[in-house]
């Protein structure tokens, strides 16, 4: 009897502690599309800094993603003093307010180059996908700008001439007000862009 007193117990604390465990934007028990189809572009922030413990999670999505023959390319810098956040509100107006910003670059020397094709760019483009999905996986909004001239985030940032600036990546909290883009949910029929051969 003892003893099955200690096996319901033990199963009691399980459910309790499931129950109060964070849910990461209730995605936990979600599939892929789900966070897909929910994650959309936050172009209103709040003040509030994420935490080192996500930004790292966030860092290591961008880590594990494919790039051209595994060459790994990617130079991401991490834009979060005053004055590296103020730079990036000075080269690009879509920040949107946000407290912290990914600057996504590759490294020429690193690059996959093909006859006359270098596959940088396409790198950092998967390497931001996976980010900005973990990140909203763990409750981060994000937003992809492309607005922006390279050259002046080159300067702006005295990079060196192998690293290539691609996408800017604005992260944090969405402030409360926050929604999505009118055309977020509109999409093209599944028959238009897919063709079975």
């Amino acid at each position: 009897m003892k003893t099955l007193l200690t096996f319901v117990a033990a199963i009691l604390i399980s459910i309790t502690a499931q129950a109060q465990t964070p849910s990461k934007n209730q995605s936990m028990n979600k599939d892929f599309l789900e966070i897909a189809a929910e994650r959309y572009s936050v172009r209103k922030f709040s003040s509030k800094k994420v935490e080192k413990e996500k930004t790292d999670k966030i860092l290591e999505a961008g880590k594990l993603a494919p790039t051209a023959v595994n060459s790994q390319p990617q130079k991401i810098y991490v834009l979060q003093s005053e004055e590296a956040v103020k730079k990036a509100n000075e080269i690009s107006p879509c920040i949107y307010g946000a407290p912290q910003v990914f600057l996504i670059c590759y490294d020429d020397n690193k690059a996959c180059k093909r006859d006359n094709d270098n596959y940088g760019d396409v790198d950092c483009t998967i390497v931001l996908t996976h980010m900005m999905l973990e990140a909203w996986n763990l409750g981060i909004g994000t937003c992809m700008v492309g607005k922006f001239d390279p050259a002046d985030a080159v300067k702006a940032f005295n990079l060196p001439a192998n690293i290539h600036p691609v996408l800017l990546m604005p992260f944090g909290y969405a402030a409360p007000d926050s929604k999505p883009s009118p055309k977020h949910s509109t999409f093209r029929p599944m028959e238009e862009m897919v063709e079975y051969k």
